[in-house]
Order: structure tokens, then sequence, then C-alpha cells
């Protein structure tokens, strides 16, 4: 009976060294988050020179990126990560680690901001993990989350000076202001490998992108009612044609 028996388990074990190899062709995939200032590096707390020789220094650059998502090159979809909260100045927040990816990729999708339902989220209600969380400062009582902050603060002199005599304050919110970007990449993830995407978001497109949102006479919006209609979707609109793979 004992050869019966081998013959009769080898079929299973063969089985289960396919499953096994099977799930380990999934690769290690990382969304990692940088910034850059056109061709000049980025650091919070930095100045930059915009392309009107003012300097620029950002105090505060934080995010939502909402649905990102992986296009496959057979337009099958794998989403990520239904939200992420992204700090600059806290770079624990900028990588993204996702097992069990697997394909050829042609380019991600991600949008800015949150969705209309993940806007109805009570910040109070989930964990302090949780990006939506009240602990990361990024609610209103009235518009709900916002989607972009950035604050910084400028020399308009011109002259180099250093002397930082403005403070532009941009606090974007409300779901007509989200949007939804993709971004072209080719590339392979499988068989146990590990890949990092680096997806660049350049800060001197949100000043000079498609339009230019001039720091002297729309430096600032909350998104109430009493501001400069103009300046908070410009903003959203530049912001979200910022971002590059490197």
């Amino acid at each position: 009976m004992k050869p019966l028996i081998s013959f009769l388990l080898f079929p299973f074990a063969f089985l289960l060294t396919l499953t096994s190899c099977h799930k380990q062709k999934d690769g290690n995939f990382t969304l990692q988050l940088k910034a850059k200032y056109g061709d000049q590096s980025f650091a919070i707390h930095t100045p930059n020179t915009d392309p009107a020789g003012r300097k620029i220094q950002v105090e505060n650059l934080k995010f939502y990126l909402s649905h990102v998502t992986l296009i496959k090159t057979d337009n099958s979809e794998t989403e990520l990560k239904d939200v992420l909260f992204c700090d600059f100045s806290n770079p624990t927040t900028l990588p993204f680690n996702c097992a069990n990816v697997t394909g050829d990729i042609k380019a991600i999708r991600l949008s800015c901001g949150v969705d209309s339902v993940q806007n109805l989220t009570d910040p109070d209600a989930v964990t302090s993990s949780n990006p939506l969380s009240g602990y990361n400062g990024m609610y209103w009582s009235w518009l709900k989350y916002q989607f972009e902050v950035l604050e910084a603060k400028a020399d308009t002199t011109t002259t180099g000076t250093g002397t930082f005599n403005w403070h532009p304050v941009y606090h974007i919110g409300g779901n007509a202001l989200y949007r939804t970007t993709t971004i072209s990449k080719s590339f392979s993830v499988c068989c146990d490998t590990k890949y990092t995407l680096n997806v660049a978001l350049d800060v001197k497109k949100i000043f000079f992108g498609t339009q230019t949102l001039d720091i002297i006479t729309e430096p600032s919006t909350q998104c109430a009612a009493s501001d400069n209609p103009v300046i908070a979707p410009k903003f959203v609109d530049n912001f979200s044609q910022a971002f590059s793979t490197e």
C-alpha cells in the first residue's frame, strides 16, 4: 500500500508547490513622494528663488491623495490605497509600501484631495493612525477636509536681502476643488522583486504652472465665501498638474 499512497500524494504535493510559487510571484511596490522646485532642490524651511527673482520659503506643505491606482498595460487597474495623508514636515508619511503587486504597468492615477464620500468622515470617529483622523489637523467645520495646505513666507524685494516680508497662505477644500491626474510610466513588478516609483511634486508649478498664481496679488485663500473665487481653482489646477514620475 505504501507505493500507492506515495503515488496519490505526489500530485497533491505538486499542486502545493505550484500554489506556493504563484504566491511568490507578487512583488513589493513602494510609492515614494518627493518635492522639487523646478531645477532646484526643495526642503521645508529652505528658500527657493522664483522666476521673478523673489525668495520664497515654504513652511508647511501637506495634502491628501486618494484612490491611488496603478493602470496596467491590459487596462486593468489595481487601487493601492483609498486615501493617503502626505506631510513634507514628516518624512515618514511620504513613502507608501504595498505588497502583492504584480504586472506590467503603464500609468499611475491619483486624485488630489478626498472624494465626496470620504469628505463626510467624522475625524473624531476614526483611529489616530487613519489618514482622515483629526490628529492631522486637516479638518474644517464648514468645508470639512482641507485637501491641500501650503504656507510660506517670501522676500518680495527681488534684491536677495533675505527679509521675508510676505506670508502667502493657501488652505484648499470643498468637493468642487477635487482633481484627478494620470501620469504615464512604464514599469513591471513581479517575482518577489522590489520596485520604488518616485513621484515628484514640483512646487514651482503650483505658482508657475499652466496658470500663474502670483504671491503678491493672490497671496491667500481659506476657501471662504469672502475669498477671491479665482485663487482656489487656480491653485488646485496647477497642483494636480505638478506631479511627475522619475
